[in-house]
């Protein structure tokens, strides 16, 4: 009986090993991001925001996330080529897809001869957070010649920019932040540069009294330096509007350009913008500190 035991249970054991192999999985108990490998590994993923590498899934609204797979291994080799597919797709709330892209490569239809093999993929965390929405990111590598896949989940959530203080009195709004025109960024710190094109951005706005099925906006901006000097007034970036505007205009974007002449500036500078309702109290106060230099 020992001698008929023993062969079956080395055998089951050989078999188990056999079907685990070039399988991997892996929890990031920080970051909450999870990968599974079946037939293709990654050396290790790593989180880049807007440009630095962090250990985070907490997103400042409009930071760029950039996901690195590093040297990606196991893809089938044709003529010293491999044909990696790369999808990536983000889900709010476990049911909506907000961002969807299937085939991120798809392009590259002869193949890559790059070694080690480095892909990536990147979104911009530009998304609604007012009422703690959960988001995940789900991209999944994939052999074009082969059958071997690599699958990647990162949970994140998306808070508010605390570069700008907001008071907020009955108007509604999706977003507001400033953003560089130049870099084609959002700003996310008060160190700016006198070079750049800024623009302030107020999204979603409605709430405004309605009358004669108009509302009547008014939008102020004012740039002073630490010596009270302005450097931009503006007392009504809508005075074109007076006599009134359809409420669906403001819905999608009231916009401030920001820009400067050259010359000395006494820092700290201090930017206040109103979004008011002529015909009530209600109002949107955005302020903020620059350093421009």
């Amino acid at each position: 009986m020992q001698k008929t035991i023993i062969p079956i249970l080395v055998t089951f054991t050989i078999l188990f090993s056999s079907c685990q192999f070039n399988q991997s999985a892996n929890k990031d108990l920080i970051t909450g991001a999870y990968s599974r490998g079946d037939g293709l590994g990654s050396d290790d993923v790593i989180i880049e925001v807007n440009g630095k590498v962090e250990k985070r899934n907490e997103f400042v609204f409009g930071e760029k996330v950039n996901l690195v797979f590093n040297n990606v291994t196991g893809l089938t080799k044709l003529d010293k080529k491999t044909y990696p597919g790369l999808s990536m797709y983000i889900v709010k709330n476990e049911k909506d897809t907000v961002l969807s892209n299937p085939d991120l490569l798809g392009n590259i239809t002869d193949g890559t001869a790059l070694f080690p093999l480095k892909l990536q993929a990147n979104f911009r965390a530009a998304l609604p957070y007012q009422n703690n929405e959960k988001y995940k990111a789900y991209v999944q590598i994939w052999d074009k010649k082969g059958e071997g896949k690599f699958n990647y989940e990162l949970p994140f959530t998306v808070k508010e920019n605390d570069l700008l203080k907001i008071t907020n009195n009955d108007i509604e709004y999706t977003n507001i932040y400033l953003w560089n025109e130049t870099l084609k960024q959002p700003v996310f710190n008060k160190n700016i540069s006198p070079e750049h094109l800024f623009i302030l951005i107020i999204e979603g706005a409605k709430g405004l009294e309605l009358s004669d099925n108009k509302v009547f906006p008014v939008f102020s901006l004012e740039l002073s330096d630490s010596k009270g000097g302005k450097i931009i007034s503006n007392p009504n970036l809508l005075s074109a509007y007076k006599e009134g505007v359809d409420p669906k205009a403001l819905e999608n974007q009231l916009t401030a350009k920001i820009s400067f002449s050259k010359g000395k500036i006494s820092n700290p500078c201090r930017l206040v913008a109103k979004l008011k309702d002529e015909n009530s109290s209600k109002e949107i106060t955005v302020t903020t500190e620059l350093v421009i230099n």
